[in-house]
């Protein structure tokens, strides 16, 4: 990678010292030197407020600024502004297909307002250009004639230049990539395509928000060669510099590119090592061999496989930042992971990756399988574009490892959408010949706020109707600031339909729907309602596939919240394959997979147990951090009552599961639960669980370290994580809080590790 850096700047210096600043300036349309109001091109300035132009520089600054192609004079701006003079020629005309804004800049000791820094705005519609601040970064924006609002933005922290002494800011555009540079090295860059807004005739604007000093400013309207960037910031030798120092810092994120295969094997080996040694890891979850991750993005069962997909996250090299490749340090992309039995998985690499053109700055966000499609087709967001297509090079394969975007993406753009459309992160099936899609996790058509989705109409995927909102939510259910984002849409018995969703507000959950959906009307009615996760937990992003046998499997996204858990090497699991049905009276029906007993080992049995609120049972023969409890509990007279596991012999960790009569409930209760979660502000999750006082409490527990899954009577399942500190801490109890239970039946098994 060192190698790679320093031929870019060997480039530099071969072409570099064909230049002059003053060259350079020649053909610039405005050069504001600013020991005046006067411009270099005719254009007169006006000064409002406190601003003062013609201020002498001296020693070092002043042979820096004549280095550069100043005159060794400032303008220095405490809350005034220079504003373009309107003659009877009319403004400054700017056109064409590429344009260069420069500005030279220092920041003063107060903190910069929020506003135009260097611009020809007037809003986003007729903006040509605006370099400006704000949320604490510098941003610059473009627009052109062929694309409604803005065609690109780019920002760097505000910090970049407002600390350490004169910078040099240049924004170029070419006619087909916008690319940020801060002291002549690349920032970031973006995509753009089109003519320059020559219609805009609105004044420049100079200084509005900044509290410091300008050298000069300057526009082309031509794109300035790498080597005029390099000259105008300082030369190649001194940008050469800033990139030793600045590549230390951009490898902290993105890691070392230059490491030996005899280094990458030793660090592979020791962060599988690191990894596997982690007592909390889980051993038979769904995850990552290594790294963190996030959504579950796409589901389906292919040829005998199941297949997992999920959001990962990928820095670009360091090379890749230095040369302006993409705007972020990160971005997300697709991985993917198959399996033949629910249990034992294959990691199968990534499937979707972003670029690192500029194109994709965020990289690729949710979606899912297009359920009933004839072959495996995913359907996501690209942030910025809108709504995308992939599919896998060789559908006959089993293992779907080689997908490709198709060309025409987006197939639903952001650009042009209805404006009670919120495109975003979207879910589509196959019924009968047409493709509908739920995209987006907001519409803003008055009567249909909170949670709700638009629906699409396809033919073949490309061309895509726009029908109008999926549902409307009801208050009795969920509140104005929910939100139905990463939706998925199935047939779940009785003639119902079951909606899917995740949601961001109040705080990520899983939540679903049934109801009824009318194909003729297309339109669905929700009529129940239901959660998967409650304040506490931290189980979202959920999804679902229809197996070969009929059964509709759901998995969902466990996040880790754990204390600096992305330093372990890896965060998050998905929650245990789970079969969702309707009962008999239309509640939803929730089975652990039946594939998941091929792990057991080890057995336990216990018949008749007595427990009372004056002594609980501590089950001596039952101890692990890797268990299945399965437990019929008759009340009697107890109200509260259930099990603790992961308990220390001194009871100071254990994770108390309480079931409760009086309240209808199932907790869990996290003030014991270890010294290592983040649970300074959660004491506890609470689930409805509604129970009758003679009716058997059917309970069963998966305990895989630090995640836990407790299901009852097919009726609830409460997700939690947990962190216990203590190696002791691996005991099971019973217990009551008040009268007396019986425990018909219990039996336990340890839990084989597949990881």
């Amino acid at each position: 990678m060192l190698t790679r850096l320093f031929s870019l700047t060997l480039a530099f210096s071969l072409t570099a010292h064909a230049f002059e600043p003053k060259d350079i300036f020649k053909d610039a349309v405005l050069v504001l030197q600013l020991d005046g109001l006067a411009a270099s091109s005719g254009v007169m300035m006006k000064a409002d407020g406190a601003v003062k132009v013609g201020v002498e520089l001296k020693g070092k600054e002043r042979d820096e600024s004549l280095a550069r192609g100043g005159d060794g004079k400032v303008a220095v701006f405490e809350g005034g502004v220079l504003t373009e003079v309107i003659g009877e020629k009319g403004p400054l005309s700017i056109a064409g297909e590429a344009m260069t804004v420069l500005l030279r800049v220092r920041g003063g000791g107060e903190a910069w307002k929020s506003g135009e820094v260097f611009a020809r705005h007037g809003g986003h519609e007729v903006t040509l250009f605006n370099l400006h601040v704000n949320k604490g970064e510098l941003g610059f924006e473009l627009g052109v004639q062929e694309k409604k609002g803005l065609a690109g933005r780019l920002a760097v922290p505000l910090e970049s230049i407002t600390k350490g002494g004169w910078h040099d800011v240049i924004a170029r555009f070419d006619g087909a990539k916008l690319l940020l540079f801060v002291d002549g090295v690349a920032a970031g860059s973006v995509k753009v395509a089109g003519h320059l807004r020559a219609e805009n005739k609105l004044p420049f604007t100079l200084g509005k928000a900044m509290r410091g000093q300008v050298d000069h400013a300057a526009v082309w309207t031509r794109a300035l060669s790498d080597a005029e960037v390099a000259t105008l910031s300082g030369g190649a030798k001194a940008i050469a510099e800033k990139n030793t120092g600045r590549l230390r810092e951009i490898e902290k994120v993105t890691g070392r590119d230059d490491l030996k295969l005899v280094d990458k094997l030793r660090a592979a080996r020791e962060l599988r090592e690191q990894i596997q040694s982690d007592p909390l890891r889980p051993r038979w979850h769904l995850g990552t061999p290594d790294g963190v991750w996030n959504d579950i993005n796409g589901t389906v069962f292919w040829k005998g496989r199941y297949h997992v997909f999920f959001q990962s996250l990928i820095a670009p090299d360091a090379a890749t930042v230095l040369s302006g490749g993409d705007v972020g340090t990160n971005r997300k992309e697709w991985t993917h992971a198959s399996s033949a039995d629910l249990v034992h998985w294959v990691y199968r690499g990534t499937s979707l990756r972003p670029v690192f053109d500029g194109s994709q700055p965020k990289g690729f966000y949710s979606g899912d399988m297009i359920d009933g499609a004839d072959v495996p087709t995913l359907i996501y967001h690209i942030p910025g574009q809108g709504t995308a297509i992939a599919k896998p090079v060789n559908a006959d394969d089993p293992e779907l490892i080689e997908w490709q975007p198709i060309q025409e993406n987006p197939v639903i753009k952001l650009e042009g959408a209805p404006e009670e459309v919120v495109i975003f992160d979207p879910f589509a099936w196959k019924e009968g010949d047409l493709y509908y899609a739920l995209i987006g996790n907001k519409n803003k058509r008055p009567g249909f706020e909170g949670d709700t989705t638009s629906l699409y109409r396809s033919r073949d995927l490309l061309k895509w109707e726009y029908r109008g909102p999926f549902y409307q939510s009801d208050r009795k259910w969920t509140t104005e600031v929910e939100d139905c984002a990463c939706p998925d849409f199935y047939p779940i018995g009785q003639g119902k339909h079951m909606l899917l969703m995740h949601t961001h507000m109040p705080y990520f959950q899983a939540q679903y729907y049934i109801g009824t959906w009318d194909a003729k009307a297309e339109r669905f009615t929700p009529e129940r309602h239901g959660k998967m996760n409650w304040p506490g937990g931290h189980l979202a992003a959920p999804e679902t596939l229809l197996d070969a046998k009929g059964r509709r499997i759901f998995w969902g996204w466990v996040r880790e919240a754990r204390k600096g858990a992305t330093s372990k090497g890896w965060g998050s699991v998905a929650t245990l394959p789970r079969l969702f049905s309707l009962h008999d009276d239309g509640e939803l029906k929730i089975e652990p997979a039946p594939e998941l007993e091929s792990l057991r080992y080890d057995e336990r049995r216990h018949t008749d147990l007595k427990v009372s609120a004056t002594r609980d049972l501590t089950l001596d023969d039952i101890r692990g951090d890797s268990l299945e409890l399965r437990l019929i509990i008759e009340p009697d007279s107890a109200k509260e009552f259930g099990l603790a596991v992961r308990c220390s012999p001194d009871g100071k960790e254990q994770t108390p599961i309480v079931l409760s009569l009086p309240k209808q409930t199932l907790r869990t209760e996290l003030t014991k639960s270890g010294a290592e979660g983040n649970f300074k502000d959660i004491t506890e999750q609470v689930a409805p669980m509604p129970l009758k006082a003679d009716e058997p409490v059917r309970v069963r527990v998966f305990l895989d370290r630090s995640i836990l899954e407790v299901f009852v009577n097919e009726r609830q399942c409460l997700t939690q994580r947990i962190y216990p500190a203590r190696k002791d801490s691996l005991g099971v109890k019973l217990f009551t809080r008040d009268g007396e239970m019986t425990v018909k039946s219990l039996e336990a098994w340890k839990m084989m590790p597949v990881f």
